[in-house]
């Protein structure tokens, strides 16, 4: 007490003795060790004298010389840090003149002996590391019970938007690290919404190499932005966890838990979740405490070589994570969930991890849509209601282990397993009418439906580095098996409102049986030519068989087969690449270069039933390509980095768009197949720039991509009066040339108050051009859109957080034919976020997203502001209990509304959804905030 009064006594004496000096002075300097020799880019900070909380900082040059302009005419304990430097702190007095000259201040190496005592007790609230930016957490306030999301909010430098995306150094964080461990997967925004502030002991951002940089030695120029959460000690062991239970009005309620029991190699965790409010999985804080380390393990999918094994991409769906919160907005759900997960990591040796998942979701859906459709000569319009039920469930089963067979031998093998059954209802009614918008005919569908589903993904990947840098082999091996089962109990009847009132009644049951089987493998060599000059050769194989059965039959004739609706395919597809490049690396300048020549054999046999003959001749197709690829990055002086790239992309087409008969379900809307399809090609070229300050903590990223079709395949159309459908619109995929697509982003953030207030814009422009016929004549859409977001973040005292945040997107859609349909979509955002600690333990949270909906072709105008608040209180020494009342979208005001324009129809959809409710919560946390944070002066 003696010694804060003393302080502020002193202080106050400053100020008196010190009235006269200027208001605001430029402190200046320069840093230099003992034999007075330059010290280079050392970290350069002011700090509060009271507390040590960080005010400005600065990186000096590579002379040492460093400057704060234009700051307070106050005291300040100036901080410096170097690596292999003792850090050095002196006092900054009040001057008397507008430059504050300190001249050079010297730093002292650190000597071997005293290594570990200088890296224990010194603490830097940010330093520099080679290409790693590190805070210490505990320098940097924040109320108890935050997240780290609230933490990255006050670390200069690092920029968290409104939906809890990261950039530092003005790109995207890709990853987050727990403790140097894949503790979360790709999200970040799943550790940052998962970990509490408290947890946290230190946050490092820095480079990574690309995967097969680190298989090979030698650097690629491809880096991620990436981030390691380092826990506190007493948080790397023992137990914890959150229980919550919640009731509202309008019958309400949510519950969710978890708990997690870990030591330095072991980590065993339980979760589970209930509730009618909308989210379908649980939300990602208690999904990353679940996964843990082994969240996402996609970055061993085994496909070497570039563009990542040429393209080769089937979704079997095994793999699947089946706890997330995937609700798109539409209709009410009601949703449980749960599982089990095992960790197990010897970093050394051994890392293991097994899960089993549950969940379960039942929707209830209502959808009105209208449409426009325009042809050559003419338009009409189809207005749509829905209404859906359906229940869906999923059992899946992940495991994955990994080897260090030695230091240069890694064994990797994944298996995957998915059970899955969704039951469905819906009742569609469409009505059609003419261009002077007088009805034609409606049809009503009514569709009753079970699908049952298995998947099973499975790989080995084995990695082997030699002892020459640069020389390197890999090889992997899957097996992919899918199985999808659908029974369709389908009923239309089509009212023509004409005179005689024409009623068409068709009743049939659809049975589809589809199953796939795909194995794949792929080789990989690296070797140096030289210190600067690399080699690599790939090989690429995968082999696709697939059977899918469609079986129609009409309810009205005893279950008999439609033949012309039914059919049966047996397909083989066999992919193989080879190719090879060059890569020259050499202080920061990487170009790799290369070729790759590609095969795709398809062939398929499509008959009406399993054991009836051709109903076409088999096709039978091969597809041989040169790919080549070219990728160049410079790492310049003073930060700035560029980049550019080309490749030739080629896909196979789609065996359904090759088969030789026509298929429906509605019958207004039918597609036929056409076996003389060629594979789709398009040149993709891409650039980029960006630029660092680390002085100023400021960023600029500028990226632009181009993308020429050569060829693609394309959906035309035949639109047609029918005698008994009304409408009858047919569908068929075409190869056509032509077609290309641009799109361009910017970023940029700048600190206007180091360490209060962030200013952060990005934005883009885009462009596309995509041609397709409608009754044979060529309808070319185009596209045009820009977009610009303003983010401002403000933390001006440790009990406040606030960000306010504007958007403006603008689409014009133009078509070639019926150029009186062309529109323009506006939609316009403002977002704004507040986090207050108004009491010792007690907040205040809101958040108010305005967002406005314009498009003037169908004169739509749609304001929608939705408002949520809540208030919440700890309880308890240890703050383990924690009470909150929230109520959700206050002015209930919520639409799910979506618009959009494609090929030659416009169409807006608007669905129900969840509006208005309230809701009072207790949680209870199994270690709570730890109260020993109030040494850190946090109140």
């Amino acid at each position: 007490m003696k010694r804060s009064l003393g302080l502020w006594i002193m202080l106050l004496a400053v100020n008196i003795i010190y009235a006269q000096n200027p208001a605001k002075v430029t402190i200046k300097g320069t840093v230099v060790d003992t034999s007075d020799v330059p010290a280079p880019y050392p970290t350069v900070m002011l700090l509060n004298p009271v507390d040590s909380s960080l005010i400005n900082f600065t990186r000096a040059d590579e002379k040492g010389a460093f400057e704060f302009k234009n700051v307070r005419n106050v005291p300040y304990l100036l901080k410096i840090s170097l690596l292999s430097y003792q850090p050095r702190q002196i006092g900054v007095a009040p001057h008397d003149k507008e430059i504050n000259d300190l001249g050079n201040v010297k730093i002292k190496p650190i000597s071997l002996e005293l290594m570990e005592v200088v890296i224990r007790s010194a603490k830097a609230n940010l330093s520099f590391r080679g290409d790693t930016i590190e805070y210490d957490a505990s320098t940097f306030k924040v109320p108890p019970g935050s997240t780290v999301e609230d933490l990255l909010r006050r670390l200069p430098g690092i920029d968290v938007d409104a939906d809890g995306n990261i950039k530092s150094q003005g790109k995207d964080v890709r990853k987050v690290y727990v403790d140097g461990k894949t503790f979360f997967g790709d999200d970040p925004k799943a550790a940052t919404k998962n970990l509490g502030a408290e947890t946290i002991s230190k946050v490092q951002v820095f480079n990574e190499q690309s995967e097969q940089a680190k298989i090979t030695g030698v650097d690629d120029g491809k880096k991620d932005k990436v981030m390691n959460l380092e826990l506190k000690a007493e948080y790397k062991k023992g137990a914890f966890g959150k229980i919550t239970g919640a009731l509202g009005d309008q019958e309400r309620w949510a519950a969710r838990g978890n708990f997690n029991r870990f030591n330095t190699k072991e980590q065993f965790s339980l979760i589970g979740f209930g509730n009618n409010i909308n989210q379908t999985g649980v939300n990602w804080e208690d999904y990353g405490e679940f996964k843990g380390q082994n969240a996402y393990s996609d970055f061993d999918s085994g496909d070497f070589g570039f563009n990542n094994g040429g393209g080769r991409y089937f979704y079997y769906g095994g793999g699947g994570e089946g706890l997330q919160n995937r609700f798109d907005g539409r209709g009410f759900t009601k949703n449980f969930g749960g599982g089990a997960n095992y960790n197990y990591d010897n970093a050394k040796k051994s890392k293991f991890n097994a899960s089993y998942t549950y969940n379960q979701t039942d929707l209830s859906l209502d959808e009105f849509s209208l449409r426009q459709t325009f042809l050559p000569d003419t338009t009409f319009f189809n207005s749509d209601t829905l209404g859906r039920g359906e229940y869906r469930n999923n059992h899946i089963i992940n495991s994955r282990w990994e080897q260090n067979l030695d230091s240069n031998n890694v064994l990797i093998v994944k298996a995957n397993a998915r059970l899955s059954n969704q039951d469905a209802t819906s009742l569609q009614n469409q009505l059609f009418s003419n261009s002077l918008e007088k009805a034609n005919n409606r049809l009503s569908i009514d569709n009753n439906s079970n699908r049952d589903t298995w998947a099973l993904t499975s790989s080995m990947i084995f990695r082997h580095r030699f002892k020459k840098k640069g020389r390197a082999f890999a090889f992997s091996a899957a097996f992919n098996q899918n199985q999808n089962d659908l029974n369709e109990n389908f009923a239309s009847l089509n009212r023509f409102f004409t005179t005689e009132q024409i009623r068409q009644l068709n009743r049939q049951l659809n049975r589809d049986n589809n199953g796939n089987d795909e194995i794949k493998s792929s080789l990989l060599y690296t070797d140096a030519l030289s210190k600067k000059w690399f080699f690599e050769s790939f090989y690429n194989f995968s082999q696709v068989s697939s059977q899918n059965q469609r079986r129609v039959t009409d309810l009205e004739l005893n279950d008999q087969l439609i033949e012309n609706l039914s059919l049966f395919s047996d397909n083989k597809l066999l992919y193989n690449r080879l190719g090879t490049g060059l890569r020259y690396s050499h202080e920061g300048i990487n170009l790799a270069f290369g070729l790759a020549a590609l095969q795709y054999n398809l062939h398929g046999e499509f008959s009406r039933d399993e054991d009836q003959p051709l109903v076409a001749p088999a096709v039978d197709r091969t597809f041989t390509h040169v790919t080549p690829n070219v990728d160049l990055s410079f790492e310049l002086p003073n930060n700035i980095y560029l980049n550019s790239s080309y490749s030739f992309g080629v896909q196979a087409p789609q065996f359904n768009d090759l088969r030789p008969v026509t298929t429906y379900n509605n019958p207004s809307f039918r597609s036929e197949g056409n076996p003389n399809l060629t594979p789709e090609l398009s040149h993709r070229m891409s650039a980029g720039f960006n630029f660092w300050d680390p002085a100023s903590f400021s960023s600029l990223n500028f990226n632009v991509e181009y993308n020429l079709k050569e060829s693609q395949i394309v959906y035309n159309q035949i639109i047609q009066p029918d005698d008994k459908l009304g409408i009858l619109s047919i569908t068929r995929p075409e190869n056509v040339s032509g077609g290309n697509e641009f799109s361009s982003y910017f970023w940029v953030n700048r600190p206007l108050i180091k360490t209060k207030l962030t200013m952060s814009i990005n934005g883009g422009i885009n462009f596309s051009k995509n041609p397709a016929f409608v009754n044979g004549i060529e309808n070319e859409t185009t596209s045009r859109g820009s977009n610009v977001y303003v983010d401002l973040s403000a933390t001006p005292t440790a009990k406040l957080i606030f960000t306010l945040a504007g958007s403006l997107n603008l689409t014009n859609i133009s078509y070639s034919i019926q150029e009186s349909q062309n529109q323009k979509i506006r939609n316009t955002g403002i977002d704004a976020n507040v986090k207050y600690q108004f009491a010792k333990k007690a907040f205040f949270e809101s958040n108010l997203d305005y967002n406005i909906f314009r498009n003037d072709r169908f004169d739509f105008k749609q304001d929608i502001p939705i408002w949520n608040a809540s208030v919440r209180q700890l309880f308890g020494k240890s703050n383990k209990i924690e009470m909150r009342l929230a109520a959700f979208d206050i002015l209930n005001k919520r639409l799910a509304i979506n618009q959009n324009g494609s090929a030659n129809f416009i169409e807006r959809r608007i669905s129900n959804t969840l509006a208005r409710y309230f809701m009072l919560s207790m949680s209870y946390n199994v270690r709570g905030y730890e109260s020993k944070l109030k040494k850190n002066n946090w109140f």
